[in-house]
C-alpha cells in the first residue's frame, strides 16, 4: 500500500442518519440515558445499540457533531471512514455495525485565539472516564479501535506515544480480550502523519485492522 494517508477521503454519498442507541430496558441503555446534557442541553455524542463487535474510541466531538448527534459527522469523518475503506470497511459497517464514542462526549471548544478545537480538559476527561469504562466493559468488543493521542494516553498513560503505539497490536486491561489498535486522529490539525516515516506504521496499523475485521466477519458468518 503506497497510498499517502493525508490524500485518503471517502468521496461518496454522506448521509447522517440518527445516532443509534441501546434497546430501552438494557443495562447500557440505561448508562446512556444516565449520561449528563452537554452545554446548551445537547445529548452527549456516541452511536451503538450493543450488539457491535468493533468498537472506536475517539477524543471528543466537535461543533458540528453535537449539531447532528453523530459521531465523525465532518471533514475529519470523511478522512477516517477513506482508511476505514482501506482496511475492507465500508462506511455502512462504520455506521450500522460500529459502537463509537469519545473520552470526552461534549465540545470543548476552541484553543484561545486559534482555529483548532481545544482537547477536554482534565475535569471532562475525568466526569467522562467512568461512563466510557462501562461502555466498554458492557459492550465487550473484540475488535477495538483507539483514534488520536487522547484515546491513547486515556488507555495507555499520560507517557503514551504514538510512534510506541500505531502499527502494533496492543493489550489494553481496559478492554481484556479485544484486539486493540492505534490511529493516528485523522483531523487536518493533527501533525503526525506529516513525517512521512511515520506513514509506514500507520499503512501497518491498517492491515492489522483489515486482518482483524476480517477474523471478526468470518465469526459472525
Amino acid at each position: 500500500m503506497s497510498i499517502r494517508p493525508k490524500r485518503v477521503r471517502y468521496g461518496g454519498p454522506w448521509e447522517l442518519s440518527e445516532p443509534r442507541r441501546a434497546p430501552a430496558g438494557s443495562r447500557l441503555r440505561e448508562l446512556q440515558d444516565a449520561m449528563p446534557s452537554c452545554p446548551g442541553g445537547s445529548r452527549p455524542v456516541l452511536s451503538g445499540d450493543g450488539s457491535e463487535r468493533a468498537m472506536l474510541i475517539g477524543q471528543a466531538p466537535g461543533h458540528r457533531e453535537i449539531a447532528t448527534g453523530v459521531p465523525f459527522a465532518h471533514d475529519a469523518g470523511r478522512r477516517l471512514v477513506g482508511w476505514l475503506g482501506l482496511a475492507g470497511i465500508t462506511l455502512d459497517d462504520f455506521r450500522q455495525r460500529w459502537y463509537v464514542t469519545s473520552v470526552g462526549k461534549c465540545y470543548p471548544g476552541r484553543r484561545p485565539g486559534a482555529s483548532v478545537d481545544s482537547p477536554p480538559s482534565r475535569a471532562e476527561v475525568a466526569r467522562w472516564a467512568p461512563f466510557l469504562q462501562d461502555e466498554v466493559r458492557l459492550v465487550e468488543p473484540g475488535l477495538l479501535v483507539l483514534v488520536g493521542g487522547l484515546a491513547h494516553r486515556h488507555a495507555f498513560g499520560p507517557t503514551a506515544r504514538l510512534d510506541d503505539l500505531v502499527g502494533r497490536e496492543l493489550d489494553w486491561e481496559g478492554a481484556p480480550g479485544a484486539s486493540v489498535l492505534a490511529l493516528p486522529h485523522p483531523s487536518g490539525a493533527s501533525t503526525w502523519l506529516n513525517d512521512p516515516a511515520r506513514e509506514e506504521r500507520w499503512r501497518r496499523g491498517i492491515e492489522l485492522l483489515r486482518r482483524r475485521w476480517a477474523e471478526l466477519e468470518g465469526e459472525a458468518s
